[in-house]
């Protein structure tokens, strides 16, 4: 892996709930933006936020897995 020792911004695809595109900017120091593209508000997070709800979101998806199965049963 390469380190991360200048800006890198891109663009989304735009194909998330409300299919806006919003801008996703990296920063040395382990810190992530997002805009949206029309927009000059920045919100800034750590990455370790970021990581932090990913694996909540992915642990809530697989109780909601495991419930939907024993309901079926």
């Amino acid at each position: 892996m390469t380190d991360l020792k200048k800006r890198v911004r891109r663009v989304s695809m735009g194909n998330g709930v409300n299919r806006r595109r919003f801008v996703v900017t990296l920063e040395p120091g382990d810190v992530i933006g997002f805009r949206d593209v029309r927009s000059r508000t920045t919100y800034w997070t750590s990455l370790a936020a970021c990581y932090a709800l990913a694996v909540k979101a992915e642990v809530a998806r697989r109780k909601a897995e495991r419930a939907e199965q024993r309901k079926k049963r």
